[in-house]
């Protein structure tokens, strides 16, 4: 098993991943936010499929399905809004990123190591004087 030390004295990093179900995260998740953004668009894409033409037809239909939404992809709804409200929030205009103490964003990938590997190497130079 590989371990990655950590020092006692080291402080804590708020850690969230913005990303989508085609990049998923590597390198643990455990104390990290994890928001997947496209989910938005796959539910829609459930609700709406094979709906009928009728357009009063067809909306009872979405609302009876969305009424029978299970607890999965409720979460998955609310995890997905949550994420584009915090992704406006911070500024970000696409993903993958992640986004380190609210301040600071590597973007690009989804590899949490090699992403924190990076941001302590930016935080190391700036404290340089």
């Amino acid at each position: 098993m590989l371990c990655e030390p950590v020092l006692a004295d080291e402080p804590s990093i708020a850690i969230e991943v913005f990303t989508g179900s085609m990049n998923p995260v590597a390198n643990g998740t455990d104390g990290i936010t994890v928001y997947y953004i496209d989910r938005i668009d796959r539910i829609q894409q459930e609700l709406s499929k094979d709906l009928p033409a009728n357009p009063e037809a067809a909306k009872q239909t979405a609302l009876r399905r969305f009424q029978r939404m299970d607890n999965r992809l409720s979460h998955e709804l609310a995890n997905a809004s949550n994420g584009l409200v915090q992704a406006m929030h911070y500024g970000i205009d696409r993903y993958p990123a992640i986004v380190f103490d609210g301040n600071a964003v590597v973007y690009g990938i989804t590899d949490v190591r090699a992403a924190t590997q990076r941001y302590r190497q930016w935080q190391a130079r700036e404290a340089r004087p």
